[in-house]
Order: structure tokens, then C-alpha cells, then sequence
């Protein structure tokens, strides 16, 4: 073949992957957003639930309903299953038997605080989970901080304290949310397991407490009293907060930037913030403006650390790569 098209045909090839390379991190980009933007909305859908129907009967509808949830992500996103094999394993198994308490716990108190006016709060959790989740690295894991986290670490710190001491009551909700998420989150770096078949698990190891308080209900469980129209929205329940797992799932490993996904996932406690306060007329006075205010200068200070050691390790490669060459 001639040099010249041989030459055309490589140059052909490489701006075919790089076109292909670039529209699948834009699909990653729009996938993972929309799915925190769909997690983020989800307190809208609750409120179109009867005001009788219990936190509890919500959370036990949610369990039975996101098995057929999963299955069908198993199927859209061509995972491979591996819950068996998982199950039978006997570290496996006992630490994802403390990751489904953890996870109980935060998906509980989520639902508990989206259905009593205290959305705030919960908006409040999310924004401190990085930072707690940075305390466990030092305490548990022996990490060492530098000086952008402990700064972040100070500002947050002092936010929850006045918020403990300046607030109506102790904010127990969103010390709960963070503490169990942030458990939750180190479990899983114990284990090395895809999210999905994680949340399969626990799902299943939680399915019998479901079904066990759904059966005591009987004939005074909202959803057996309801009109097939509010039955429906019931049988919603797992689809609507577990649907963007999926979109989740195929979006984050088509983006190459972990920063990006980090940042991303604040969508969800903002949307949470700007929920509560516009749409529901959670009051936002003196005292919750302080609070909010330390923690997202803690927010902000994480951010800047992220981008910056991102960027930083970016560079080493670059330079890794350019030395092997």
C-alpha cells in the first residue's frame, strides 16, 4: 500500500477514536448529571403521596420494588451478576451485612426527612459527607491531611457545633444521614464490588424486614387502602430513586475526571436546598443561614483541593508518560 494512504488511513482512524472517544464522555457527562438532577427532584415526587402514608411503609415498598429495579439495570447495562458468588463468600457477605445497616439507616432517615418538612436537613447531610468521610481516612485508615482540608475540616466543624447549639434541636437527622452514608461509603472500600450487585445484596439481606412489616401492616397499609391511581405512585416508589443508578452506572465510567464526578454529585443536596426553601417555604433564618453558610465555605475550600490534586496528578502522569516514551 502507499505511504499516503496508508497515512490517510491512520489519520482517519485516530480522529474516528478521538471523535468517538469525546461523544462518550459527552454521554457520561449527560448521564451522571441527569442522574443526580433525578435523585435531586425526587422530595417533588413524595409530596404527591397521601400525608397519612408512614416513612417506614415507604422505605419497605422501596426495598420489595427495587429488586425488578435492578434486574432490569442488569439487563440495560449488561453487568455481570455476581451476587451469588458474592453471597458465598464469607468476608464478603458479613461486611455487606454491615454496608446494608449503613445503608438502611441513610435510605430511612432520607425518606423520613424528605416527608416531615425537614428537607434542609437533609440537603445539610450531604454537603458534610465528603468531610466526615475525610475524618474516617484519618482515624480509621491513618490518612494525613493537608492544609486545605484541615481548613475545610475547621469550617464545617464549626457550622454543625452552632447549628448544635444555636439551633431548635439537636440535628440528629443530618449527623444520621452523614454518619451511616459515610460508614456506607467505607464499607465499600473494603470490598471490591460494582454498585450495582452491592445494591442488589443488600437489598435482598434487608428484603425479609420489608416484607415482615408490609405483612403486619395488613389492611391498614396505605398501599392495600389506596385507589389504583395512588397505588401506582407507590408502586413508583424504587423506580423513580433507583432508575438514575442506571444512568449513574453508564455515565461515570465514561468520564475520566473523578474531580468532575465529585463536584457533580452536589447537584443533588442543591437541588435538596433550593426544594426545600422555594417550592416547600422551609424557613431559612439567622441561625440555619450561619450554619449553611461555614459548611459550604467547607465545601468550596474541598472543591479547590480536589481540582488542585487532580490537576496535580494529571501532570505526574503526563509526566511518567512523556519520561517512558
Amino acid at each position: 500500500m502507499p505511504v499516503f494512504y496508508s497515512s490517510l488511513i491512520s489519520s482517519f482512524d485516530f480522529d474516528l477514536g478521538s471523535s468517538m472517544n469525546m461523544l462518550l464522555t459527552r454521554l457520561g457527562l449527560f448521564c451522571t448529571t441527569l442522574a443526580y438532577i433525578t435523585w435531586g427532584i425526587t422530595p417533588l415526587f413524595y409530596q404527591f403521596l397521601h400525608e397519612d402514608i408512614q416513612a417506614t411503609e415507604i422505605f419497605a415498598l422501596r426495598v420489595v420494588g427495587a429488586l425488578p429495579v435492578f434486574a432490569l439495570l442488569f439487563l440495560l447495562t449488561k453487568s455481570q451478576f455476581k451476587v451469588i458468588e458474592l453471597l458465598k463468600d464469607k468476608r464478603s457477605f458479613l461486611w455487606l451485612l454491615v454496608s446494608t445497616l449503613c445503608v438502611s439507616t441513610s435510605w430511612y432517615l432520607n425518606t423520613w426527612g424528605v416527608t416531615h418538612g425537614q428537607v434542609l436537613m437533609v440537603s445539610l447531610a450531604f454537603f458534610l459527607i465528603p468531610l466526615i468521610s475525610i475524618l474516617i481516612g484519618v482515624f480509621y485508615l491513618g490518612e494525613r491531611l493537608n492544609r486545605y482540608q484541615v481548613t475545610a475540616i475547621i469550617f464545617c466543624l464549626g457550622g454543625f457545633v452552632y447549628a448544635c447549639l444555636n439551633l431548635d434541636q439537636f440535628p440528629w437527622l443530618t449527623l444520621g444521614i452523614a454518619l451511616s452514608f459515610s460508614g456506607y461509603a467505607l464499607i465499600k472500600k473494603q470490598i471490591r464490588i460494582d454498585a450495582l450487585n452491592g445494591l442488589t445484596i443488600e437489598a435482598l439481606l434487608v428484603l425479609p424486614v420489608a416484607l415482615g412489616y408490609l405483612l403486619l401492616l395488613g389492611d391498614q397499609g396505605r398501599f392495600v387502602q389506596a385507589e389504583w391511581d395512588e397505588g401506582l405512585l407507590l408502586m413508583l416508589i424504587a423506580p423513580v430513586v433507583l432508575l438514575p443508578l442506571g444512568l449513574f452506572s453508564i455515565g461515570v465510567p465514561r468520564l475520566k475526571s473523578l474531580t468532575l464526578v465529585a463536584v457533580l454529585q452536589y447537584i443533588e443536596p442543591t437541588l435538596y436546598f433550593l426544594i426545600g426553601v422555594f417550592l416547600f417555604g422551609e424557613v431559612v433564618d439567622a441561625e440555619r443561614l450561619v450554619t449553611f453558610g461555614l459548611i459550604w465555605i467547607g465545601f468550596l475550600i474541598f472543591c479547590v483541593d480536589s481540582v488542585r490534586y487532580h490537576r496535580r496528578q494529571t501532570k505526574l502522569i503526563s509526566g511518567q508518560n512523556v519520561i517512558a516514551s
